[in-house]
């Protein structure tokens, strides 16, 4: 898709900065309860940033927090380099640059596709604007329709279309493809994402969904018990995680204990590699991060391992393979490789694999950053 005239213009007359939104240590709590505590964030100008966590994790307490719809306790939040929210003041929805599209995209149902999306803009240009916005989410020829008569994807972009019509400055979606079917919603957030892009719009997006944030997130945030706990490009949070939270909540991990011998380090299932020059660290425990396509399986009366389930999955099997330590461990074997329940295997590590340590729940600091770049 191509951007259209007049859809970079900024309604804000902030300072100019490359950073579109800026949340320094904002906490929030309801009563007892903590729901966000010292958020950092920063997110350049058109950049899409997806937070995900799990629920309660206080992701949907941040975006209303942005959106001017809950009031910070501490912290301060500033958008196109001006100070919205802060202990000394509150500026409501209507004095912010900011934009949402709520679950249920709240389209009124009376009104035709073209009369939603003209609500809220001056007359003057209002014709005009709404046809440029109606190109670019793909609804020309639509526009006299009601919202009943649309796809549960035309009416997703027909709201996106409403905000973007505004020219907000931050663009928050809330969880904006959970009532669509899986089928439709993968195809409905290829489009979403290349408006936006299309359109340059900075963007946060809240989801539950791990493989939802790692497709739509230039950047994506990790939030846990109110809590930042890693922002990095989608690569690096899933092949880099900071905590074992992260690796685990991202996709299927296993922690296996790693022994230094001399210079060497060995696990149950073979040596582990490590970059030149690795120090272990010597104050806890040692262990190494493997996900399932990071085994190698050969079924094996001599093996240290044996299969206690199989879960197919098209493409691939999954293993479940209990250890002789009784540790249990996923592997992921192409699905021309059968391998049956109960039977003994041989398990190795991947040599051709980059290989992540973990130290008290931490990634060990001396692993360095393997290719991928912000």
């Amino acid at each position: 898709m191509i951007g259209l005239p007049g859809l970079r213009k900024r309604r804000s007359e902030g300072v100019q900065t490359d950073i579109a939104l800026r949340c320094s240590g904002v906490s929030k709590s309801f009563d007892a309860t903590i729901a966000v505590e010292e958020f950092d964030i920063e997110v350049k100008r058109g950049q899409i940033l997806a937070l995900v966590g799990p629920s309660g994790c206080g992701k949907t307490t941040v975006l209303r927090m942005i959106a001017g719809l809950e009031v910070l306790d501490t912290g301060c939040i500033e958008i196109g380099g001006q100070v919205v929210a802060s202990n000394e003041r509150h500026s409501g929805p209507d004095k912010r640059s900011v934009g949402i599209v709520f679950q249920d995209y709240a389209l009124f149902p009376h009104m035709t596709v073209k009369a939603n999306v003209g609500y809220g803009l001056d007359r003057k240009g209002r014709e005009e604007r709404v046809k440029e916005v109606l190109e670019l989410v793909g609804l020309n020829g639509l526009g006299e329709r009601l919202p009943s008569e649309l796809s549960g994807g035309q009416q997703q972009r027909v709201a996106l279309a409403r905000t973007l019509a505004l020219r907000p400055d931050v663009l928050l979606l809330d969880e904006p493809f959970s009532n669509l079917d899986a089928g439709l919603r993968e195809h409905v957030r290829a489009e979403i994402r290349d408006i936006l892009k299309a359109a340059g719009t900075t963007t946060v997006f809240v989801t539950h969904d791990q493989q939802e944030a790692l497709f739509m997130g230039d950047l994506v945030g990790v939030q846990v018990d109110g809590r930042i706990e890693q922002v990095d490009v989608p690569e690096l949070v899933f092949h880099r995680p900071a905590t074992n939270f992260v690796a685990r909540f991202m996709g299927m991990a296993d922690f296996l204990p790693v022994e230094p011998l001399g210079n060497r380090l060995v696990t149950e299932v073979g040596p582990a590699r490590a970059v030149p020059g690795f120090v272990p660290p010597e104050t806890a425990p040692l262990e190494v991060m493997a996900r399932p396509d990071d085994f190698v399986l050969a079924p094996s009366e001599d093996g240290q391992g044996v299969v206690i389930s199989r879960v197919f999955q098209g493409w691939a099997y999954t293993y479940e393979v209990e250890l002789n330590s009784g540790l249990r461990i996923h592997c992921q074997m192409p699905h021309l490789l059968t391998i049956e329940v109960g039977q003994r295997v041989l398990v190795n590590l991947r040599r051709d694999h980059p290989q992540m340590f973990f130290s008290a729940g931490h990634a060990v600091p001396e692993v360095p950053r393997y290719g991928y770049q912000p």
